[in-house]
């Protein structure tokens, strides 16, 4: 009888499914039980229209009535700090990054603890990578383990064309979460995008390995190769992605 936990658990499974670290189909129908499970419980509840607005966004791809759906989030609960982050996100993927970054650090206002990281991936993503890599350093000093928070900092440095201290970096996000695909696969397109082909194919291998006995986000896996140059298999797998609704890519913004 109560509509917060349900959101809540709808976000959950979200976050699993667009993240690519649980099989999609599973995940999202979890996802969309609970979500509509919370707008019934409570038709005015500011976190069921913010879960369903992101359920549009990233399994749908219906960006009108994401917009419809956050815009309503917020005229119901102005302080809801995750409708504001991932009303980011939206902007993000639509380019809209000055509006993506001004949502972002609204977000950090209402909730410093839970989005303190969310504003550097909104710099990162506008192609602003000197104040993606300070706030991303500004976010270690609270949480020395994040790995999104290091390897932020990592992408911020490669993207500036550091990559001694950006492959660094990713490997100590890895290091930091060594069963993440993501950070894994970013830190293979870091190599690879640095030069080192040797290393970025082994970690390549580890991937493939890894999906025989489990999931792996065909959009990972297209991060190693976009980065190795090998474009026709990339977009193989980019449309595979897409196709499960597998990572972000329902947007030019994804990261």
């Amino acid at each position: 009888s109560f509509a917060l936990p349900a959101a809540e658990l709808a976000m959950c499974y979200l976050e699993l499914a667009e993240g690519g670290t649980a099989p999609p189909d599973e995940a999202y129908a979890r996802a969309a039980e609970m979500a509509a499970l919370a707008l019934r419980l409570d038709p005015e509840s500011s976190e069921a229209h913010g879960t369903m607005a992101y359920l549009h966004m990233v399994r749908d791809f219906a960006w009108m009535d994401a917009e419809r759906e956050f815009q309503r989030a917020l005229a119901l609960g102005p302080s809801n700090a995750d409708a504001h982050d991932l009303y980011g996100r939206l902007c993000a993927a639509q380019g809209r990054f000055d509006e993506a970054i001004e949502k972002a650090r609204r977000a950090q206002e209402l909730d410093p603890l839970a989005h303190r990281i969310d504003v550097a991936t909104a710099l990162l993503r506008g192609g602003r990578y000197a104040e993606a890599a300070e706030r991303s350093r500004a976010a270690l000093e609270v949480d020395a383990a994040s790995a999104r928070a290091r390897a932020t900092l990592g992408w911020a440095e490669l993207l500036a064309g550091r990559c001694t201290e950006g492959l660094a970096d990713l490997e100590r996000a890895v290091a930091l979460a060594p069963g993440s695909i993501q950070w894994l696969a970013q830190l293979g397109a870091g190599f690879a995008a640095c030069g080192d082909e040797t290393k970025a194919r082994h970690i390549l291998g580890q991937l493939e390995e890894r999906a025989k006995t489990s999931f792996v986000s065909p959009y990972h896996l297209a991060y190693v190769y976009t980065s190795l140059g090998e474009h026709d298999r990339a977009i193989d797998l980019l449309v595979e992605a897409k196709r499960t609704r597998t990572g972000p890519t329902f947007g030019i913004g994804g990261s």
